[in-house]
């Protein structure tokens, strides 16, 4: 599809019909006399869903029609347009069955949703979609800056600054183009592997379920630069020896193109409590994303278990602390009265223990030079006397 668009003159970015200045450099677009019109095809059996907008090409043969986004059965009959032909389709490599079972092991994989979610979950539509993507390629220049943990031994710092430049070339960067799945949605279903892809004569598009192209390129390209930038993080990361901080990548895109793809999903819109959810599968590869109900009960259950683990935690530093200050409660009865026995006969044992201690140096203490006097007074006395 690159070839039918012109090309920037300085940065060789693709340019749409109305793009009056480049997307990606900024340079004022020449006066084009006249374009090359985009490969279209006339889409027939067109709905739109009431419920989520999807507009979808329908199978010619199917009698009963729902949304398979949404399950809704308003749909509104739209007359035969113009819509964007795809370049290439990717076949499907997955049936329904391997679809359903993967559903009911995602269903149950997680602990925060109910129970009952897999045995009670009513499928209301399982339908294989070609859904629209679109799938850039560009050269990218990168000048790159971190801080890597192996610094020379000369530094202060335990980290020192690196720098370098990177050249990648990228295709098959995946963007969505539906109007109904999320971004997240589309980027959690990738990869697909474009090897397989065909082109669109060798898919009867006329009895399948596919989305039209709603998302246009100029602007889907913020999506595709984003996602180069990602690949260059992760490119330049491998030049950092030991850990990685402070990664800085400046990127500069050039020969930036796309091309519209039709690419193979399972949507499955599953109902559970009489509200409507959503499952996706890769019809590929069998990779697989979705919405599903959070159970509330759970989480009150894990919440009464971590109020009561902290009130325990709280007890025993509590104890624990009284125990540190002495205070070690009240002893047992039996042992109270000898205690306060004790306590009431613990002064008269202390004087009399004071006595016999007085008394003690009283006999065995050295006499003083007045006391040696006086009996040498007495001793003269008695024998005068």
């Amino acid at each position: 599809m690159s070839d039918l668009l012109e090309k920037c003159t300085v940065c060789h970015a693709i340019l749409d019909e109305e793009d009056l200045f480049c997307a990606n450099c900024g340079t004022e677009t020449p006066h084009r006399v006249s374009t090359q019109p985009l490969a279209t095809a006339i889409a027939t059996h067109n709905f739109q869903c009431q419920g989520c907008g999807a507009s979808m090409s329908y199978d010619a043969s199917a009698q009963t029609l729902r949304c398979p986004f949404c399950g809704s059965e308003k749909l509104e009959a739209q007359r035969d347009a113009k819509v964007l032909r795809p370049s290439r389709v990717v076949p499907f490599a997955i049936d329904e069955a391997t679809a359903l079972n993967r559903l009911r092991h995602w269903l149950g994989s997680s602990f925060w949703r109910p129970a009952d979610l897999a045995r009670a979950a009513v499928v209301l539509k399982l339908r294989c979609v070609y859904v629209p993507y679109w799938v850039f390629s560009a050269k990218t220049f990168t000048y790159w800056t971190a801080d890597t943990s192996e610094a020379p031994v000369y530094t202060r710092s335990g980290w020192y600054p690196v720098s370098g430049e990177h050249h990648g070339e990228y295709d098959g960067v995946l963007v969505g183009a539906s109007g109904v799945l999320t971004h997240s949605e589309t980027v959690a279903l990738a990869p697909f592997d474009l090897r397989s892809a065909v082109p669109p004569e060798q898919v009867d598009l006329e009895n399948i379920v596919y989305e039209q192209f709603r998302v246009q390129r100029k602007y889907a390209r913020p999506l595709a630069h984003q996602g180069l930038e990602s690949l260059e993080s992760i490119a330049c990361r491998g030049y950092v020896a030991g850990n990685c901080r402070n990664l800085k990548v400046n990127v500069r895109v050039e020969g930036l193109a796309a091309e519209p793809v039709l690419l193979p999903i399972w949507v499955m819109a599953y109902q559970y409590r009489d509200k409507t959810f959503r499952f996706l599968v890769n019809g590929q590869t069998g990779r697989s994303t979705g919405t599903a109900p959070f159970s509330w009960q759970k989480a009150l259950g894990v919440a009464a278990i971590v109020i009561v683990v902290v009130l325990l935690i709280v007890l025993f530093v509590a104890l624990a602390g009284m125990w540190s200050s002495g205070r070690y409660g009240s002893l047992p009865n039996d042992l109270e009265p000898n205690l306060l026995l004790a306590d009431k006969n613990a002064p008269a044992a202390a004087n009399s223990c004071q006595d016999g201690i007085h008394t003690f140096h009283e006999a065995f203490r050295k006499p003083t030079t007045d006391e040696h006097e006086g009996d040498r007074n007495l001793s003269a006395g008695g024998q005068h006397a």
